[in-house]
């Protein structure tokens, strides 16, 4: 059976105006809840070794990046883990960070990405950008959860089942780094990089109607 493609409708007030995004949750085959049920052994190795990933991604940052990197707080801090790492159902900023590649160190501005609870699960999508991981979250401990999906063809079309392509197939692990912050780091990155990192915030919906607690 596969799961009937949901829509999420978020508005979003951007620059004073009230902008509608029409946003569509990837179709996907029917999901277990272990995620250690469906990883493939190369990611299963990937996410065992994600700590010394992050130890050779921060030191091959070249001296002239190491302002940026230490702008980014405990972000970029693979020590900082804090509990309930669950993200909840609504509409994201999404911003890749990548370690390595021609640049060394650089940060792409933020695309939207959407997480939707429905009977199967909780579904993680990429909206918009070069780049758009869609696949399934799942519970791994009480600092991690586990992403499992892959990458939109280039082409265009649907994003393949996790494991069904293995040269689109993608694996992350999601931490809460801070309040109403968190990061994805993937087991693969692009551009010839080391390591490849979503931060994740949160969009403030504005609710007609509704009155701000704090005025501004």
């Amino acid at each position: 059976m596969r799961i009937v493609t949901m829509l999420l409708f978020a508005a979003l007030g951007l620059g004073g105006c009230a902008q509608q995004t029409h946003l569509a949750v990837a179709t996907q085959p029917d999901v277990p809840d272990n995620w250690h049920m469906r990883v493939t052994p190369t990611d299963r190795t990937a996410i065992d070794q994600l700590g010394v990933t992050w130890t050779k991604a921060r030191a091959a940052v070249p001296r002239r990046a190491r302002a940026a990197l230490a702008a980014e707080g405990p972000l970029l801090d693979p020590t900082i883990a804090l509990p309930k790492p669950e993200l909840p159902p609504g509409l994201y900023y999404c911003r890749l960070l990548r370690f390595g590649g021609r640049a060394g160190f650089a940060t792409s501005k933020p695309d939207f990405c959407t997480v939707v609870a429905n009977a199967a699960g909780v579904a993680f999508n990429k909206q918009s950008g070069a780049s758009q991981p869609r696949g399934w979250l799942f519970a791994h401990n009480d600092t991690r959860s586990v992403f499992l999906g892959a990458f939109q063809p280039a082409r265009g079309g649907a994003a393949p089942a996790y494991g069904a392509n293995p040269a689109l197939s993608v694996a992350g692990v999601v931490e809460r780094v801070s309040g109403f912050r968190w990061r994805m780091a993937m087991t693969r990155a692009g551009g010839g990089a080391v390591l490849d990192v979503y931060e994740l915030v949160p969009v403030t919906p504005k609710v007609p109607g509704s009155v701000p607690a704090v005025a501004g």
